[in-house]
């Protein structure tokens, strides 16, 4: 059988592919130095590095949106939610309740325990993270929140509020950041989760940045079974302009830098044609 040009190009090896070196270069090994330290760390140097790094942005002088946490409960037991999510390809124009946008950022990287009787130093989330490091930022632009004024936020996820950034008519929309541009003008709200790279590489080194972007991937589906059990809907993103992104949240796209997006809205409900289909 012959195979065709392109065939041919996927079953090539390619030694300078960057996802083959990044994995590579972020294998753990026995022999190789630490990119922080002369050796792997111990827990010492460890804590003394955590008590230097910030938990979360603190955005002290900001205006501050305290978020309400007396939340509705899910709709539907956690199997159904799970064999029932799907990505909303369209939302409807109705606004979310900034109480169901706060049960979707407090469950997927809000504080749900303190640290008291363990040797850990920061507070637990929602989700798991790699030496209990939380190296994750989120931000929220709301389009149509019940309760909140249109614009830019950041989520602090210890204290339970939003730190306005930026209003409405000082910040453009950021569906000119995206490729899909028609859902994010749709969306009720679009939330941006950033990876603060050192808050993990400092101890894990290369691997800590594996650490990131798995820790994104759990909480985007904290976020997205949240927002299905409250009969939201939720779609992932990853077709965005990174540096783009970067810039409109004031990050430097090194150090920190968005590694994903993901837009919530109420979907628009089944048509009567729709209904009748068997």
């Amino acid at each position: 059988m012959t195979l065709s040009a392109f065939e041919q190009s996927l079953l090539a090896e390619d030694g300078d592919a960057i996802w083959e070196l990044f994995h590579e270069n972020s294998k753990t090994s026995r022999y190789e130095r630490h990119l922080t330290y002369l050796t792997y760390p111990t827990n010492e140097q460890i804590v003394a590095a955590m008590r230097r790094l910030r938990r979360t942005h603190p955005y002290a002088d900001f205006p501050k949106v305290r978020l309400p946490t007396n939340f509705p409960p899910a709709t539907q037991p956690l199997d159904e939610i799970l064999t029932a999510r799907t990505s909303a390809r369209e939302f409807a124009t109705k606004p979310v309740d900034l109480t169901l946008l706060a049960k979707v950022l407090c469950l997927s990287y809000g504080v749900t325990r303190d640290n008291t009787g363990t040797h850990f130093t920061r507070p637990f989330r929602a989700v798991p993270s790699a030496g209990g490091l939380y190296p994750l930022e989120l931000f929220v632009y709301a389009s149509r929140i019940d309760g909140l004024a249109p614009g830019l936020y950041h989520f602090d996820p210890e204290e339970a509020e939003l730190d306005t950034l930026a209003l409405e008519g000082d910040i453009p929309h950021p569906a000119s950041l995206v490729v899909q541009s028609d859902l994010a003008d749709e969306a009720a709200a679009t939330v941006f989760v950033s990876g603060v790279f050192h808050r993990s590489t400092f101890k894990y080194s290369d691997r800590g940045y594996r650490f990131v972007l798995i820790e994104a991937g759990h909480l985007i589906q904290n976020a997205a079974l949240t927002a299905a059990g409250v009969g939201l809907g939720a779609t992932s993103i990853g077709g965005y302009f990174d540096r783009d992104v970067d810039r409109y949240l004031g990050v430097d796209g090194l150090s920190e830098s968005v590694v994903c997006m993901l837009h919530l809205g109420h979907v628009p409900s089944p048509s009567a044609a729709d209904q009748k289909q068997p």
